[in-house]
């Protein structure tokens, strides 16, 4: 069971979260969060202490969040073979289209702290992992996940980012590749 202190910890998370969402990563702020999440900054520094702690626990957070989803989609597919792979597809889709300010802010945010991108790291690794032993070619479902990076990074660095359009016929053609 949750105890008030893990739930505190959790609204100012979601509250960071919709912030970014609302606003951009640039303007987050202590300040901010904690007037988003409607508590006092004393508040807020009690769960974290310094803008450090909380983009760590963001990244966490929303990391937490993206292999949820990753895991719930893969459960939910009637097709043993290449499920985790089209997991991958359908959460980093998803992600994508709900999520892209805020990943942007925490992908850069990562590179350059180590802490981060550390969790990052291992969350990668463990989806990786699944997608080798998706009963189909490693080297494909590679690929695929190679490819979901590159649209994120397109996004990330703002280098020739797809229309929406061409976005889905990749994507699409992603899924086909699991077959």
């Amino acid at each position: 069971m949750e105890s008030k202190a893990d739930k505190k910890r959790e609204h100012i998370l979601q509250s960071g979260t919709d912030f970014i969402l609302e606003n951009d990563f640039n303007s987050l702020t202590l300040d901010a969060v904690a007037n988003h999440a409607g508590i006092s900054k004393g508040g807020l520094l009690y769960h974290f202490p310094n803008k450090d702690a909380l983009l760590k626990g963001l990244s966490d957070y929303i990391f937490k969040q993206f292999t949820i989803l990753f895991n719930q989609y893969a459960a939910e597919d009637p097709i043993e073979k290449g499920k985790w792979t089209r997991a991958l597809i359908k959460v980093s889709k998803w992600d994508l289209d709900n999520n892209a300010k805020l990943n942007v802010g925490i992908m850069a945010t990562s590179m350059l702290n180590p802490d981060i991108s550390e969790g990052v790291s291992k969350g990668y690794q463990y989806m990786q992992n699944q997608v080798e032993q998706d009963k189909i070619d490693p080297v494909d479902a590679s690929i695929i996940r190679l490819a979901i990076d590159g649209l994120y990074y397109s996004e990330l660095l703002d280098m020739a980012p797809l229309n929406i359009n061409l976005r889905e016929q990749v994507i699409e053609k992603l899924f086909r590749m699991t077959e």
